[in-house]
This record gives structure tokens, sequence and C-alpha cells, in this order.
């Protein structure tokens, strides 16, 4: 007797839609343009779900004190074949380059 066993499944994904600018690596990059100390300038990073099932967004935590993340939580879901844009605050407290990293993963993907 041969038993053959087969699954199918989908797991949530997402895409970062914008910014489109890249680094050598792939990595996504926002460029903010020169802005006066205490001013403020702000950039979206839009992330798509071209999946068939609603996937849920985790940003980690922004560790540099010139840059925020602008909502009400750092989780979102977002449904199937849809895009969200999430707001990024970028006001200097000094004179020079700034620089952060900001990475999000999806939930339950333990493969992205």
């Amino acid at each position: 007797m041969t038993f053959e066993i087969k699954g199918e499944g989908t797991l949530p994904t997402l895409q970062v839609a914008k910014p489109e600018e890249v680094e050598a690596d792939g990595t996504p990059v926002l460029r903010f343009r020169r802005t006066r100390v205490n001013k403020e300038t702000y950039m979206q990073v839009v992330l798509k779900n071209e999946g068939q099932v609603p996937a849920t967004v985790r940003f980690d935590a922004i560790t540099n004190d010139a840059f925020s993340f602008e909502g009400t939580s750092m989780n979102h879901t977002i449904m199937q074949k849809a895009n969200h844009a999430f707001d990024f605050r970028f006001s200097p407290k000094k004179v020079g380059s700034e620089r952060f990293v900001v990475t999000f993963q999806t939930q339950n993907n333990q493969y992205e």
C-alpha cells in the first residue's frame, strides 16, 4: 500500500510598493528632503497585499529621535489585494545628517 500526502496553503505576504528607490541590496530607501531643525517632513511607506489572505504587518520601534511612526498602532491588517500607506515623520533636533532603519514583519509567516 502506498500513500501520498500533499498539502497546499497560502501564507500572508506583503510587498513594499513605495518607496520605489532601493539600495544595491534591494532594501527600499526613504530619502527625506532637507528639513530645518525643529520643522517636520513626512514621507510614506506603502505596503501591498497581493496574496489571497489578509496580512498583518508589525513595524519595529524606531530608535532615532529625529524620526517617528505616525499612527495609532505599529500593527495593521491589510486585506487581500489592497494597499495601505504608513506615514513617517522626520523632525531633526540638530544640524547634520540623520539615518534610521525601520523593519517590519508579516505576522504568521515564519518564512518571510
